[in-house]
């Protein structure tokens, strides 16, 4: 009983196309499926309790990082800010 869709990628020749050009797009079209990602998570059995967690600690590293971008561009923004008022100071003495 699988909840995931079919994993086929099936690709037709051009008229006229290369053979190099149709592996191209084979590769492209399974690459965007994540095929070779889901046949890898398969490959071994992981208890449903195993994969909630792997999310779970996978959405706050995600969260984390980003805190931790939104932080630095406040304090990029912060520093521009302090500089340009600096500068004003300057041009005032």
């Amino acid at each position: 009983m699988s909840k995931s869709k079919n994993l086929h990628a099936k690709v037709v020749p051009k008229k006229g196309e290369p053979f190099e050009r149709m592996v191209k797009r084979f590769l492209k079209k399974v690459k965007k499926e994540r095929v070779i990602e889901q046949v890898k998570d398969r490959r071994y059995y992981e208890k449903p309790s195993v994969t909630k967690r792997k999310e779970k600690l996978a959405g706050i590293a995600r969260w984390k990082k980003f805190e931790a971008d939104k932080r630095k561009k406040e304090l990029a923004k912060e520093a521009n800010y302090n500089k340009r008022v600096d500068n004003n100071k300057r041009r005032e003495d």
